[in-house]
């Protein structure tokens, strides 16, 4: 394997997903791109400095900055989750890239250690662009002693963290690839992998309070994740460099023996049956239902559910949600059968079938696992919620399909959907919570606001008609 063409790869995809990302939508434009650049500069700063006076406040000395970075840990590793499976996502999306560089003078090993440098780059980069506000602050405060519980509670963390997880990939990956479904191996990693994020998303929030208890009995207890910072803190810096070392030597060892000896080009649609044939709908409903990606959120949604059950939390019912994140693709996934010879539809007819479709997407898989609350009486109350909740989700997220158009499943176009779809619910939930606005009216503003939604989803279809018609008549170049 030669190191020269495993970073020439490496720059080949850093350099075909910067340009993707930055010729999508309004970010085309070089004043766009500079928007962005400060806004992401200035959130840092701001952040940095908020940091700063929040320590500034707390008094930290090196006792409340170890607390902290231990702290951190258990964050660290969560968005290294994250950004691991985005950056599968990114992979997922891109087959073509992959494809051409199967026809270039590269081994096998080599095209796998350039993906896996990229990611490993992109997830450090991600991770620490977050953390960066409390490595500032840290620094500003204690100056250079910080250091130390930095590398240990963040960078040490999030590197094992990437490596450890790349090798259950590889290890997912050379199963299927042992049983013949190599096709499918971005479906189950990636199903097991947000399933596994969203798992210790729910089971971090108990890790941070042990940590806090720990402190204020003023001991240390070791919690897999502080793995460094607890050797930094009850041995030495020296141990904790040692122990990183190693698990990287081992870690990297095993992602190479477990590299499956294929790259797996992913399946884009499962063929299965879809009911409603021969009616209106049946074409919406195929065009959601035979994505590889919405199984991908169904098989996300019962395991998530079956954990919630067996841990007897009655929350698990509002794991069938799950499916209706797909709904910021009901746009681009229909927009084949508006191509189709004889096709006409008026807005409202359209943003009709949308709604209807994917209400049946999401419905249907949502069967078996609201079924799980028969045998918990206690969760039949979430039950009325849970069906008003998805009716809200699924115009929120047609609207936002409509906003935010994901052409060929753009990544940023998507997440940007994600983000305003989380910034919307939790707006929701803040001005519910503190307003606490009585019963009937807060129903009348929920009626008044999908009904707006839907009318501004009409509006905006009639706009992507028009732009489409215009396309056509008005030559490119």
């Amino acid at each position: 394997m030669r190191a020269v063409n495993v970073f020439i790869l490496a720059r080949l995809f850093f350099r075909y997903f910067v340009r993707k990302a930055l010729s999508t939508g309004v970010l085309r434009t070089r004043l766009a791109r500079v928007l962005l650049g400060v806004g992401v500069l200035g959130g840092i700063v701001l952040l940095s400095a908020v940091a700063t006076a929040a320590f500034r406040e707390m008094l930290p000395g090196r006792r409340e900055l170890f607390l902290v970075l231990q702290i951190s840990t258990a964050s660290v590793v969560f968005w290294t989750f994250i950004s691991f499976v985005f950056v599968k996502v990114l992979f997922m999306k891109s087959d073509t890239l992959v494809r051409y560089t199967l026809l270039l003078p590269v081994s096998h090993r080599e095209r796998s250690a350039a993906l896996a440098l990229y990611e490993f780059v992109m997830v450090g980069a991600t991770v620490g662009g977050l953390f960066l506000p409390i490595a500032v602050a840290s620094l500003v405060r204690l100056g250079p002693h910080a250091v130390e519980g930095l590398l240990t509670g963040i960078v040490m963390t999030a590197a094992s963290g990437y490596l450890v997880l790349a090798v259950v990939y590889n290890v997912v990956a050379r199963a299927l690839e042992a049983f013949g479904g190599s096709r499918l191996t971005h479906i189950v990693s990636l199903s097991l992998m947000a399933s596994m994020a969203l798992w210790y998303n729910g089971t971090s929030i108990d890790l941070i309070r042990q940590m806090s208890t720990d402190y204020l009995r003023g001991r240390i207890e070791f919690h897999v994740v502080n793995l460094f910072p607890y050797l930094h803190e009850r041995m030495s810096w020296l141990a904790a460099v040692s122990a990183f070392l190693a698990l990287i030597a081992v870690t990297v060892t095993l992602a190479a023996v477990t590299s499956p000896t294929r790259f797996p080009l992913r399946r884009r649609f499962v063929g299965t049956a879809v009911p409603l044939r021969g009616t209106r709908l049946w074409p919406t409903v195929t065009a959601l239902v035979r994505r590889s990606e919405w199984w991908v959120s169904v098989a996300v949604a019962y395991v998530l559910a079956a954990m919630l059950w067996l841990a007897g939390n009655t929350g698990f019912v509002y794991a069938a949600m799950i499916p209706v994140s797909q709904g910021i693709y009901v746009y681009a996934a229909t927009n084949p059968l508006r191509l189709m010879p004889g096709y006409a539809r008026s807005a409202g007819s359209e943003v009709w079938h949308m709604l209807a479709g994917q209400t049946i997407a999401t419905a249907v898989p949502a069967v078996p696992i609201v079924l799980l609350a028969m045998a918990r009486p206690d969760a039949w109350g979430s039950v009325r919620l849970l069906a008003m909740a998805l009716v809200s989700s699924v115009i929120l997220t047609t609207l936002i399909a409509l906003v935010f158009v994901a052409e060929n499943d753009s990544p940023l176009v998507v997440f940007t959907g994600y983000a305003v779809c989380f910034v919307a619910f939790a707006s929701i939930a803040v001005m519910v919570g503190v307003l606490q606005i009585p019963g009937p009216w807060l129903w009348i503003g929920a009626a008044c606001s999908q009904v707006l939604a839907v009318a501004y989803s009409v509006v905006g279809m009639k706009h992507l008609m028009r732009r489409r018609r215009h396309e056509a008549i008005v030559p490119s170049g």
